[in-house]
């Protein structure tokens, strides 16, 4: 943890800069962003997404058994949610929260997050709140696991039941982002099993969060493991949805 506190010292030292594009911020410092780039955020906030996938589709292209591409590709969850689709300034925030250690945006992000899930249908019925995890020698070198901070925000904002270490992640495995789609498959398929506190899902609503949903195959396996803990729902919240080279089976 020790990378975290020296970024977020620096941030207290230095003058306070826009965490998605850099300029130098001449607000409160309430919000990370210059006007523009929140006003460009706003924007993303207000695209719409299919409420089956948590894909891009437009207002009429989506209903309650999803959008064209989850009724040709079936999601094996129950619903997602996303902050916005991963375009700047979203991509720039979510790249220096994980990339360059910023926990500090942890806070303003998850918010974001939970207020999505705050307003689903089936907000209600989560009554756990797991994140999606990384293996231990990632977690080492990043000083946190960004999902981690993540859930927690979405978990104090609806006082539900925290649910780490019911899920862990068995082996490391290369970024998704960074691969072709036929490979995405193979490189999760078997990474997640149920934790030692596993039985905490049994017969209850799950949302699992993450940061980024490319092809969906991680949070697919995620998914997998959950149900086989018992889990009754599964749902899915996470801060992006980005596009994938060539789209296939979760």
């Amino acid at each position: 943890m020790l990378r975290p506190l020296l970024v977020s010292l620096r941030q207290l030292i230095l003058p306070a800069h826009c965490a998605a594009c850099g300029r130098a911020l001449n607000g409160d410092g309430r919000m990370p962003l210059c006007a523009a780039c929140g006003r460009a955020l706003a924007a993303l906030l207000e695209r719409p997404h299919c409420p089956l996938c948590g894909r891009n589709a437009g207002p009429y292209a989506s209903g309650p058994d999803g959008c064209l591409f989850c009724r040709n590709y079936p999601v094996r969850f129950d619903a997602a949610v996303r902050v916005g689709p991963y375009e700047e300034p979203l991509r720039g925030l979510i790249l220096r929260f994980k990339g360059q250690g910023r926990a500090d945006l942890a806070p303003f992000l998850g918010r974001l997050l939970a207020e999505r899930v705050a307003l689903a249908p089936w907000a209600d019925r989560v009554e756990v709140v797991v994140p999606v995890p990384l293996h231990w020698t990632r977690r080492a070198r990043r000083g946190f696991n960004q999902s981690d901070l993540l859930a927690r925000e979405v978990r104090l904002a609806g006082a539900r039941q925290a649910a780490r270490g019911r899920l862990r992640r068995t082996r490391p495995t290369p970024h998704q982002m960074l691969l072709p789609s036929a490979r995405r498959h193979s490189n999760v398929r078997g990474a997640f099993r149920p934790g030692w506190f596993a039985a905490g899902v049994k017969g209850r609503g799950v949302l699992l969060v993450d940061d980024v949903m490319t092809s969906g195959t991680t949070i697919a396996e995620c998914e997998r493991a959950v149900r086989q803990a018992g889990a009754a729902e599964v749902y899915v919240a996470v801060l992006a949805t980005a596009d994938y080279d060539d789209p296939g089976p979760w």
